[in-house]
């Protein structure tokens, strides 16, 4: 296909919704396959986010990552885009219901003209996260306090001392245990995830047996798409 003119691409740094369940079995051990369906349903709408995104993009799942540690896959990840040419690398998760088109086109137009861009998320984390190839530095990337609380001030700390130019985005609610997956949907009740989870994890249902939203919890992502490298 052909490449995007200015050299971005946009990655979906994620597991397959069958490990997922297993590591956050958001409605409890007992009902995984209820938890595998949440997450096949975020990650198709996750990807129809990216594909409508304008760039290329790129699903790296379990399959793909490579590094024994969390930190290593994901800074493995964004060099190896990096290596192929793209000038801009821009991540983001699986786990952010309220993720939009607006929230990744806002990041493609800041890395035009920025060093760096993120999201960050209400526990601290990040949802998005976005790099040019001059402001990323593999080595530094490893040591940030990935999957803590101190990730997104980090992150802005380090730009703030490195001179970089950066722009925060606004905070969003990810779902990765029991208590944000309620918060989401006491906050939301009107997105489908907010349906699936107070339907699965409240007494009362019959609240949310007629409603009408287009809620179908058995999708499958087919495929992971995409396009080719920028040529070099």
């Amino acid at each position: 296909m052909t490449p995007n003119n200015n050299k971005t691409v946009l990655f979906v740094f994620s597991l397959s919704a069958t490990i997922e369940a297993e590591r956050k079995p958001l409605f409890g051990v007992s009902k995984k396959n209820v938890s595998k369906e949440f997450f096949r349903l975020l990650n198709k709408k996750t990807l129809q986010i990216a594909k409508n995104s304008g760039v290329d993009v790129v699903w790296i799942d379990e399959t793909q990552q490579k590094g024994k540690t969390f930190n290593e896959r994901y800074a493995n990840a964004y060099q190896s885009l990096f290596d192929q040419g793209y000038e801009n690398v821009i991540s983001i998760g699986n786990d952010t219901p309220n993720l939009t088109s607006h929230h990744i086109t806002t990041a493609i137009k800041t890395l035009s003209h920025q060093q760096l861009v993120f999201g960050p998320s209400k526990d601290g984390g990040v949802y998005l996260l976005g790099y040019t190839e001059k402001a990323f530095d593999e080595k530094v990337f490893r040591n940030f306090s990935w999957l803590t609380s101190k990730l997104s001030n980090e992150l802005k700390d380090y730009a703030v001392q490195e001179e970089l130019s950066f722009s925060v985005l606004e905070t969003l609610q990810d779902i990765d245990s029991k208590k944000n997956a309620l918060e989401f949907a006491y906050t939301n009740q009107k997105s489908t995830f907010a349906v699936y989870i107070l339907f699965h994890l409240t007494s009362v249902k019959t609240k949310y047996e007629n409603n009408t939203l287009d809620f179908r919890p058995n999708i499958l992502l087919h495929s992971f798409l995409l396009r080719g490298p920028p040529s070099q």
